[in-house]
């Protein structure tokens, strides 16, 4: 099947441009110090994960439970849940899944890691964690230093708790357009978390994971001694947020078709709203048509023209998504394409996982 001849709107994933995105993310990483921790918040699929992995990645990020839950059915272990979890049923579900995928999870409270440590500890079980820092994104995350230092320790004395390092997370810093700019911003933040963990390692605190970094600032991130492994999440596939973010040269993998389903004197509607185009980082972009683009609703879409429009009843247009992360929670599944040409559909098995 021509992509053309796909029901709209739908996500489309171009399998070359993704191949190349994997591979030239890998390359920058292989043989160093520091290692790929790709983040799946972004893909939500045990398919990409396990590309991922194959090209040498150390493991995977999930943003919540739940992903990681949907990444377990589909073979992937180990994955680092980069977000706090809280509230008995989430402990309840963490116990549950601890034997059969082994996650490592991050805190940034005492009293959270007393309610975990009683939960795995009552099941008989051990758990990995991280300390989360906050180097200055002002989300989670204790602050670096001696508070950090001190949770780290309590967390370290506390049974069923297996104290492994930290996490800071820079995000923040990602979609700074200057490449110099984005750099020293990056510094700020991996000062942070660097001398954090210069005071673990004094303190006796075990440093074996120091993750952190996203596709805008994990090269940047990986050249201070004391990290072990970065998070780019979105160079898989990319979005437009990306644009105009310098010397981040990963390609546009995905889009949503949509078909023209009403042409006026100088714009043209389109099937793909609010419900199929997140627009949270900024304007789409229409492939190939001299058009500027506006969401018109849930369902609808508006190309604006300066003129009549160039475009006919029926035909189909691909759009650069906002944000990808967002835009692929709207779907159930991608289609799989290799020179405009279907050759799969892969399940997005971690969306509306957010719990």
């Amino acid at each position: 099947m021509d992509i053309a001849q796909v029901d709209t709107p739908a996500l489309l994933l171009d399998l070359d441009m993704v191949e190349r995105n994997l591979d030239a993310m890998a390359a920058q990483f292989d043989g160093g110090r520091v290692k790929l921790r790709p983040h799946a918040k972004t893909h939500k699929t045990a398919t990409l994960a396990r590309m991922q992995l194959d090209r040498g990645a150390v493991g995977i990020c999930c943003a919540k439970l739940g992903e990681a839950e949907a990444l377990a059915d589909g073979g992937i272990t180990g994955v680092l849940v980069t977000t706090e979890i809280v509230g008995e049923e989430k402990l309840r579900r963490l116990v549950a899944l601890v034997p059969r995928a082994q996650p490592v999870i991050v805190l940034d409270d005492e009293q959270a890691a007393r309610h975990i440590s009683a939960a795995v500890a009552a099941a008989g079980i051990q758990i990995d964690v991280l300390i989360d820092i906050d180097v200055g994104q002002h989300r989670t995350g204790t602050a670096p230093g001696e508070p950090a230092v001190a949770l780290g320790k309590a967390v370290a004395a506390l049974p069923g708790l297996r104290l492994r390092g930290l996490q800071g997370y820079e995000g923040h810093v990602q979609h700074i357009t200057g490449t110099d700019e984005r750099r020293a911003a990056t510094a700020a933040a991996m000062s942070l978390l660097c001398a954090t963990a210069d005071a673990f390692s004094v303190a006796g605190l075990a440093t074996d994971i120091v993750t952190t970094g996203g596709t805008g600032s994990a090269v940047f991130a990986a050249g201070f001694d004391a990290i072990t492994d970065v998070q780019p999440g979105s160079y898989v596939v990319m979005d437009s947020q990306y644009r105009d973010v310098q010397g981040v040269h990963f390609e546009n993998a995905l889009t949503v078709l949509a078909t023209v389903l009403s042409v006026r004197d100088t714009w043209a509607v389109v099937d793909a709203g609010r419900k199929s185009l997140s627009n949270d980082g900024g304007p789409l972009c229409a492939i190939g048509v001299d058009a500027d683009f506006r969401l018109a609703g849930d369902e609808h879409g508006k190309l604006l023209f300066a003129g009549t429009p160039a475009i006919a009843l029926g035909a189909t247009v691909q759009f650069v998504p906002s944000h990808c992360d967002t835009t692929i929670n709207l779907y159930d599944e991608y289609v799989v394409h290799r020179n405009g040409t279907v050759v799969d559909r892969w399940p997005i098995v971690g969306r509306g996982r957010t719990r």
